[in-house]
Order: C-alpha cells, then sequence, then structure tokens
C-alpha cells in the first residue's frame, strides 16, 4: 500500500513494503530535476544539497535517461551513466535516483541480499520490456531469488489518461486478447502502463509487488505530468539509498 509521507518537510510518497527503508518517490514539494523548467532550477539544485544531507550521502547516482532498454550497473566512484533507464547497484550507502513525469517508476529491492534498481518505463521501455530485463540481470548477476525482490511501481499516468491511436497500440500490446490491460473508445485505446509492467516482473517470478494507483495527469497538483503540462514541466524522481548489510 502507498501512503503519502513527511521526509523533513518535503513531501514523499512511500509504499509499506519497504517502509523501513530509503525508497520513495518524490513530488511537486520536493523538485530534484528541474529539466525545462527553468525557474525551479535553484530550488531543485537545494533540494538536491538537501536530499544528500539528509541521507548521509557525497553524491547522487543518475542517468541521462532515453526510452531504451538500456541497462547499467553502478560502479564505485562513477555517478553519472550515459543512455541508460535502468540502474543496479550492490554497493552499501549508493543513492541512486532517475526522473519521470508520467513513465512508470519502477523500484526493485532485494533487502535480504541489499541490492536495488530503479527503472525508467515509458510507454517505449514498457514495449522494449526493461523491467523484465532489469529484473533478470539484477536475478543473473548476483545469483539473487525472484522471491526475494520486492518491487515498488510508483505513481504514473493512468490508463484513465495514457490515450493512444492504433499506431501506438499495436506496437504495445502484442496480445489484443488481455483485455485487461487496455479499453477501446472508438477509433481511441486506453492502455495500462503499470499493469502491463507488473506482468513482466512477475514473468521472471516476482511475487511481492505494489503498484500505485495514483495517475500523475490526473494528480498534476502533486506530481509533474508531461502530457497535462504540454511537455512545460519538470520531473518527480524514484530514490533509493542502499541498506547497508
Amino acid at each position: 500500500m502507498f501512503y503519502f509521507d513527511d521526509f523533513y518537510g518535503k513531501k514523499i510518497l512511500k509504499s509499506t513494503k519497504l517502509k523501513d527503508f530509503d525508497c520513495f518517490f518524490t513530488t511537486r514539494n520536493f523538485v530534484l530535476t528541474p529539466s525545462n523548467r527553468t525557474d525551479l532550477e535553484k530550488e531543485a539544485e537545494g533540494n538536491r544539497i538537501f536530499l544528500k544531507n539528509k541521507l548521509n550521502c557525497d553524491n547522487i547516482i543518475t542517468a541521462k535517461q532515453i526510452h531504451s532498454s538500456n541497462i547499467s550497473i553502478v560502479e564505485q566512484g562513477k555517478f553519472h551513466y550515459e543512455d541508460t533507464d535502468a540502474l543496479i547497484s550492490d554497493i552499501p550507502d549508493s543513492l541512486m535516483i532517475l526522473n519521470f513525469a508520467d513513465c512508470v517508476p519502477i523500484i526493485l529491492y532485494d533487502k535480504k541480499n541489499s541490492i536495488a534498481a530503479i527503472v525508467h518505463a515509458g510507454w517505449r521501455g514498457t514495449e522494449k520490456e526493461i523491467a523484465k530485463k532489469t529484473s533478470v540481470l539484477m536475478q543473473e548477476k548476483y545469483g539473487i531469488k525472484p522471491e526475494d525482490i520486492t518491487a515498488l511501481i510508483g505513481p504514473s499516468i493512468g490508463k484513465c489518461c495514457f490515450e493512444t491511436n492504433e499506431d501506438v497500440f499495436d506496437i504495445i500490446i502484442k496480445d489484443k486478447s488481455k483485455t485487461e490491460l487496455y479499453t477501446r473508445e472508438k477509433d481511441k485505446y486506453h492502455i495500462d502502463l503499470k499493469l502491463i509492467n507488473k506482468h513482466q516482473l512477475t514473468k521472471t517470478g516476482i511475487i511481492d509487488v505494489d503498484i500505485c494507483d495514483y495517475c500523475t495527469c490526473c494528480m498534476s497538483d502533486i506530481f509533474f505530468s508531461y502530457r497535462k503540462e504540454n511537455g512545460i514541466t519538470a520531473r518527480h524522481s524514484a530514490v533509493v539509498k542502499i541498506k547497508r548489510g
């Protein structure tokens, strides 16, 4: 279950499944990445310093996101990754963020082995199965069991607002018999990206999944929404600090 919490005066969204871990999603109240909102650059810079201080980390690990299925394993001393839409780390006390404004944010956390990932899955990344690929890579590289992984699928554009034409629908929905993933209204389709990503994760053996019902487009007073704000918007973030084992 997801709930809003207070992070030293900043509004964040957490899951009861990882309540005791530093894993959360920021809101408009805690912007870390201003994107094309130049008026928020100073605020975001201050918030990044604030985040590092409160979590006792010297650096933030992040990436240049390009809507791909590229995954990077975090290396000691490297804090920025080019052309990457998922980060995986097993480095104790490492602090990772990726940024979102309607795309699906996913946190994968193995509490037993202190290994975590953040996945950025827009419709292109969802079609490329980046969530599934990240889960498989975590399991293969570190020899962990899928039943030890907790998956948080955070706030993103919902089925209610993700309206597409038939061309995009045909790219994303491979099996048209899975009608729980979409609805059709005349010549438009509404697609449930969060549920598709959940199905991808469960195919890799993950059973512990918390999926957030919040739609960023409907709730653009709390989250940033690229669609609702016509592209002129900042980003909210998925934040993970690896707990020292």
